[in-house]
């Protein structure tokens, strides 16, 4: 049996894998709709708009059905740095991704700096997302600017 640590961290991976398209195999969001939470306990503030995010299911996924058509091609891969935390029936996991594609006339998608946190309850022995959060890093601007914007905060890890 698989402990919970594991069942949020595969879940976290399903839907980093859940989130790609291309001619070939397009965006189907039915098909993995089963590791959200699909009702008014679910909410978004993804990669895009709109800028105060979804507070239920259904207008999220209309969204992100006409969000995943903008693309020709994209993909999100994980990189190896996920945490998990679990307290009691809720969970939350954290990760850096890197994002790729297409436009549809053929411009290239590079988000190489995007991450995303996601907030699950354990229902009925399954673990759903019921919140998720994705950014992408802002480009850092001109050292001057950098300065005036963050002041004596450091850039470095």
């Amino acid at each position: 049996m698989t402990n919970d640590h594991d069942a949020v961290r595969a879940r976290t991976l399903d839907w980093v894998a859940s989130w790609r398209t291309s001619p070939e195999a397009p965006f189907d969001l039915d098909a993995v709709s089963h590791i959200y939470a699909k009702d008014d306990t679910f909410s978004s503030f993804d990669f895009g708009r709109p800028a105060k995010g979804f507070s239920s299911w259904e207008p999220a996924a209309a969204y992100y059905r006409k969000f995943m058509t903008v693309p020709k091609a994209w993909r999100l891969e994980a990189n190896d740095d996920m945490r998990v935390q679990i307290r009691g029936d809720i969970a939350w996991s954290t990760v850096s991704l890197h994002a790729s594609g297409e436009m549809q006339d053929g411009t290239p998608i590079e988000l190489p700096e995007a991450r995303v946190t996601l907030i699950l309850e354990k229902r009925n022995g399954a673990w759903l997302i019921v919140h998720e959060h994705g950014s992408s890093a802002l480009p850092i601007p001109d050292e001057e600017t950098t300065k005036l914007f963050l002041g004596s905060a450091s850039l470095s890890p």
